[in-house]
């Protein structure tokens, strides 16, 4: 019985194959993140009633590692996939920071997330295998400072986490390169001041009091549809 369990554990050992990836994405922003900020142009720094809409599309890059298991009908491939994804604020806002000399607030996010993947090699065609997967976790939301920097034009922002989920469907050509649709629910995300700037801004102190008085937080439903190129060694 030992010499059993020893020789089917040494068995699907042998099918098993660790893979390390690293990804190119191309994002097109969903959600609050993608919705039109519907005020006088001439307004600039957005401060929080505003900000964190109007992303324009981005770029990420990606790192997964995972663990093939060979079922039969194709693969199983548990995975830990880290993000680093970047969408820069719609460019009517960036030539209006530009033109009144403020710093740029740009959005980011870094997703981490475990999931699963199935890899599906039967297909007619020797060097392309099909593949779904599905992945769970948090994310990250980073929005940068605006403004110039001192006094009331200065605005910075809490970093906030919340549940992500992700879901794509793709293939696989030989095997060290990979392209798919993916879609990112980053979550929905708090966002506030940072604790220096509600004392120190008189814009961003009155509106911080006005929400804490209604009981109210200001909130972004952040999502991403993602073109994904992977390399897999």
């Amino acid at each position: 019985m030992c010499l059993m369990a020893l020789a089917l554990g040494i068995g699907t050992a042998a099918q098993a194959q660790l893979r390390q990836s690293v990804y190119l994405n191309g994002t097109i922003p969903t959600g609050d993140f993608a919705s039109s900020i519907n005020i006088n142009p001439e307004v600039v720094p957005l401060t929080i009633t505003n900000i964190g809409k109007d992303a324009s599309i981005g770029f990420g890059l990606g790192y997964r590692a995972s663990y093939r298991f060979d079922v039969g009908m194709g693969m199983v491939a548990p995975f830990v996939n880290a993000d680093f994804l970047w969408n820069p604020i719609a460019s009517e806002w960036r030539d209006r920071y530009s033109d009144m000399h403020y710093s740029k607030t740009t959005y980011i996010n870094i997703p981490v997330q475990l999931g699963v993947s199935y890899i599906y090699d039967e297909l007619p065609w020797p060097d392309i295998a099909a593949y779904g997967e599905f992945g769970l976790g948090t994310d990250l939301l980073w929005i940068t400072s605006e403004g110039k920097g001192s006094g009331d034009e200065y605005f910075a922002y809490k970093m906030d986490f919340a549940f992500a989920w992700s879901a794509g469907i793709g293939a696989y050509f030989g095997k060290h390169f990979s392209a798919g649709f993916h879609y990112y629910g980053l979550g929905k995300h708090n966002v506030d001041y940072t604790e220096g700037t509600i004392e120190d801004n008189t814009i961003a102190r009155a509106q911080d009091i006005a929400m804490r008085t209604a009981n109210t937080r200001e909130r972004r439903t952040v999502g991403a549809v993602m073109l994904r190129i992977g390399f897999h060694f």
